[in-house]
């Protein structure tokens, strides 16, 4: 297996452990809000920050002008990294939606991958950043990022009395 295939295939195997531990969720369990300051952050909060780590890479990492964003300013304002926590009053937008924004922002950065060319793979971000390095390392570091959050959303299913998965 070739490099951009290996990169595909750590990231298409991180999405389907989020869809495993996260599809069942409903609408008032995935937006329900932590009544312990160490709990994880919901469901759709979750959702919500992958979507924007994977928008935020492939803006980092397309050729020429990033384009726009795929996640709109107030889910961005609530979910980025360095946002401020969630509370009761953080509006997301439904579940159906957020998955629906998570196969866009996949789909975008694993076409980076699928176009990268020769060195591509090692070229640099447009702009510096403290997380990605490099195009290879950022879509790896991205499903990385998810395997973490799935372990987080784990904490959340046990919390709710949800079945194991697995």
């Amino acid at each position: 297996m070739e490099l951009k295939e290996t990169l595909v295939a750590i990231s298409d195997d991180a999405r389907s452990w989020l869809k495993n531990w996260a599809r069942d969720f409903t609408e008032a369990e995935a937006v329900q809000p932590r009544s312990d300051p160490r709990a994880p952050n919901p469901l759709a909060w979750q959702l919500g920050h992958l979507a924007c780590v994977e928008d935020e890479v492939a803006q980092l990492f397309t050729t020429g002008a990033p384009g726009e964003s795929l996640v709109e300013p107030a889910l961005r304002a609530a979910c980025a990294t360095g946002s401020a926590p969630p509370t009761a009053d953080t509006r997301y937008p439904a579940v159906g939606e957020l998955w629906r924004l998570l196969d866009r922002t996949h789909e975008r950065l694993l076409q980076l991958v699928a176009n990268a060319e020769g060195g591509d793979l090692d070229r640099g971000p447009r702009v510096p950043n403290p997380y990605f390095r490099s195009l290879g390392q950022a879509v790896y570091e991205a499903a990385l990022h998810e395997c973490y959050h799935v372990g987080e959303i784990g904490a959340l299913r046990k919390s709710l009395g949800k079945p194991r998965i697995g």
